[in-house]
């Protein structure tokens, strides 16, 4: 079932100061019926009622310039936009929708929604809907928020969608399986939103395997994918030479990106600071990797490991991962994933700390979060204890 929580109006302007810009949109899209807009392009998939589910576009009532800035997570980040900003980009979008069922992957409607998912830039489309649809938002931690659903009776594509030569080559070539798919795209300098996206519209794998996929299963898959084919790699890597550590903040979200010279192991600690309590939550693996999901972390776990998995790639070394996420109550509303990815990316592009010993980066974390979190730290535990291990070696030989 969708963790998906429709929001009205009104919650909204009690959260945030967003009064007259979503008042002007609550009134624009309820006169709307029938319209003509330009999609970001955006497309969305529920997991509500799956194997049968709900999945459209995502469009404003009307054709707009820079359309792409409403559903372009990486953008946002690299604008630092606020979370006033973001749900105002979000306020302004319908999402014309239609059931299907997810391994039904053609059809009039479908085929609209594919192209959409492909293309590179905003495409007009003309929408019709069943009836006026009500302004509210759908709102996930996994997920952007989505605005004001409405069925749809008709779909067309006013403009031929602009689709690079690679991802048309990729989507054709149904022999290839998802992750090779995915794989491709990302080498080919996709932006991992788009492919998310592709996933999601079953534009990917083997032919007898495509189906859609709901939007926030899609977005853990791809991160998943990539983070455990650069993996591969980082595991043949020699250890950094020193203990580093990286911070980064956005949105109401801290970061801190702890390093060490060691072989490969990861955790994602989350604290949650709501109402003047804290509460503390992780998941971990060990040099193998997982067996089953990380279901406290959620796809957050997939997507901090991407982004850390991509920066020793990059510098060509191995390091256990701890990253250490702060959740301030200045993220008054869930934006989705993107954030956590995006933000531990832009941590690596920051200077660092560098430390002796491990004890000494812990305490610069507890700092500037308080302690509570390292009890719950396999990850320190372990690293610990392998270094009693490696001191009673030295002492016996």
């Amino acid at each position: 079932m969708d963790s998906i929580r429709w929001v009205e109006i009104e919650e909204l302007l009690k959260e945030k100061n967003l009064s007259d810009k979503l008042r002007f949109w609550k009134q624009t899209i309820e006169s709307t019926k029938d319209f003509s807009g330009t999609s970001p392009p955006s497309v969305f998939v529920g997991s509500y009622g799956y194997p049968k589910v709900f999945l459209g576009i995502l469009s404003p009532p009307m054709q707009r310039e820079n359309a792409d800035v409403l559903d372009s997570p990486e953008q946002w980040y690299q604008q630092n936009a606020t979370i006033e900003q973001i749900v105002g980009y979000r306020s302004e979008m319908i999402y014309s929708r239609f059931s299907s069922d997810v391994k039904n992957v053609s059809g009039k409607f479908v085929d609209v929604t594919q192209e959409l998912a492909m293309s590179k830039k905003p495409t007009d489309v003309e929408i019709e809907l069943s009836k006026r649809p009500l302004f509210r938002f759908g709102i996930d931690q996994h997920i952007t928020p989505v605005g004001s659903p409405a069925n749809l009776i008709n779909a067309r594509l006013v403009e031929n969608p602009r689709i690079e030569r690679k991802v048309n080559y990729i989507v054709s070539d149904v022999d290839l399986k998802a992750t090779g798919a995915v794989t491709r795209l990302y080498n080919g300098k996709i932006p991992i939103s788009r492919i998310q996206k592709m996933l999601s519209a079953g534009l990917l794998g083997m032919k007898i395997e495509r189906k859609f996929v709901p939007t926030r299963w899609s977005i853990t898959a791809v991160d998943d994918m990539l983070g455990k084919i650069i993996l591969q790699r980082v595991r043949d890597y020699k250890d950094l030479a020193e203990i580093r550590l990286f911070f980064n903040e956005y949105i109401g979200n801290q970061y801190f990106v702890l390093l060490v010279p060691e072989a490969y192991q990861y955790e994602l600690i989350e604290m949650w600071n709501i109402f003047g309590k804290q509460s503390v939550s992780s998941d971990y693996e060990q040099y193998w990797g997982r067996k089953n999901y990380a279901s406290v972390t959620a796809g957050a776990f997939y997507a901090g490991r991407l982004a850390a998995m991509e920066y020793l790639d990059k510098i060509k070394r191995q390091a256990a991962v701890l990253i250490v996420r702060n959740v301030t109550e200045e993220y008054s509303m869930p934006l989705g994933i993107w954030q956590l990815r995006e933000t531990v990316r832009g941590a690596f592009n920051k200077p660092c700390e560098k430390f002796n010993t491990i004890a000494e980066a812990v305490k610069k974390i507890s700092e500037k979060v308080g302690g509570k979190w390292v009890e719950e730290s396999k990850l320190v535990k372990n690293l610990k204890d392998q270094r009693k291990i490696m001191q009673f070696l030295k002492k016996a030989y």
